[in-house]
């Protein structure tokens, strides 16, 4: 199962409507999910077909740049424009570690988690939100 970018459209113009919408962003874990299972599984069955397997996983690594950014603008929200810019840094931060995981477990694809975290900014933006899961932060970042 392929999933459109259309539905990931709408999924991040939801998201982008509906600040702080955890059902949102579950919806786009399940979303990545099927997207990154059918390239990982094409490209494991492309494994004699190099320049299709090289196709496959460039085409993950754009989507995982497609998704950092997007992660990263929406913890840019000002916090003086929503009431909810809290709840979305949290869940894009969570979203963002949880892809971090579903990337390290698929095979042939290397990601390091430097790229995704820039430099500890996600570990502080946690921390200040979340105080009291600083414990947390630390054992996972």
């Amino acid at each position: 199962m392929c999933v459109p970018q259309e539905e990931l459209d709408w999924n991040k113009m939801l998201i982008e409507r509906y600040i702080g919408r955890e059902g949102l962003w579950l919806h786009r874990r399940f979303l990545s999910l099927c997207w990154i299972k059918h390239f990982a599984t094409d490209g494991g069955d492309l494994s004699c077909h190099s320049e299709l397997k090289t196709d496959a996983n460039h085409d993950i690594s754009n989507f995982l740049d497609n998704e950092i950014q997007y992660v990263h603008s929406c913890l840019a929200i000002p916090s003086d424009d929503f009431e909810d810019v809290e709840t979305q840094a949290v869940f894009s931060a969570t979203y963002i570690l949880w892809l971090t995981k579903q990337m390290y477990e698929c095979e042939g694809i290397e990601l390091q988690q430097k790229q995704l975290i820039r430099g500890g900014e996600l570990k502080i933006l946690l921390k200040k939100h979340r105080p009291e899961k600083s414990f947390l932060w630390d054992s996972i970042i």
